[in-house]
């Protein structure tokens, strides 16, 4: 059973960030809604550039023995 923090499930975490602070920067409606926008596109910029350098934890061996 994977964990709930699994790898997978917080990259999915990290596009909904993206794509939910680019549309809230892209929304006519509210300056607040614009405003909190950029924060959200950064966070799950930044979540995504941390999973991109961290270790999946699998071993991969080299078979050129």
């Amino acid at each position: 059973m994977a964990s709930l923090f699994s790898k997978k499930w917080l990259y999915r975490v990290a596009s909904a960030l993206i794509l939910g602070g680019f549309a809230l920067l892209c929304q006519p409606f509210t300056h607040a809604l614009f405003v909190i926008g950029f924060p959200i596109l950064l966070a799950g910029v930044a979540l995504f550039m941390i999973l991109d350098h961290v270790p999946d934890g699998r071993i991969e061996e080299d078979n050129n023995a």
